[in-house]
């Protein structure tokens, strides 16, 4: 339920702009939002796939992984610079980058997750494909 909150409040960041009745994508930031089709694993020997929604406001943008956690950073040209906070059972984040190339994103972060069944550190690799 709390993810299902977290998409619906960066949905509505990224189309409930004041102001403005057309949303315009701002002049050097990559328009990443849309639905995606995810795989990613770890260094930890998990891995998942699934359904994930990219919002995007101006340059930011935010992320619900299943299974992984959630994903919020800014777009720098062809570059996502990112901050994953873990899912539960783990706790903990890591920072990493995201190439921003059409229909697909992939990814890679490094960080430290705590708790039963996590490890520390932690590295791991996404791919977002449209």
């Amino acid at each position: 339920m709390r993810r299902l909150v977290l998409v619906v409040a960066l949905l509505c960041v990224a189309s409930c702009r004041g102001g403005s009745s057309t949303p315009t994508e701002p002049s050097g930031c990559v328009g990443i939002a849309g639905t995606y089709n995810a795989v990613w694993s770890n260094s930890c020997g998990d891995s998942g796939n699934g359904v994930v929604v990219v919002a995007q406001s101006g340059c930011s943008f935010g992320a619900v992984f299943p299974g992984l956690g959630t994903l919020s950073g800014t777009i720098d040209g062809p570059l996502g610079i990112f901050v994953l906070a873990f899912a539960s059972p783990c706790s903990g984040s890591a920072s990493g980058s995201a190439t921003l190339a059409g229909a697909m994103i992939n990814g890679a972060y490094s960080g430290a997750a705590t708790g039963q069944g996590c490890c520390n550190p932690v590295s791991g690799s996404f791919t977002l494909t449209r």
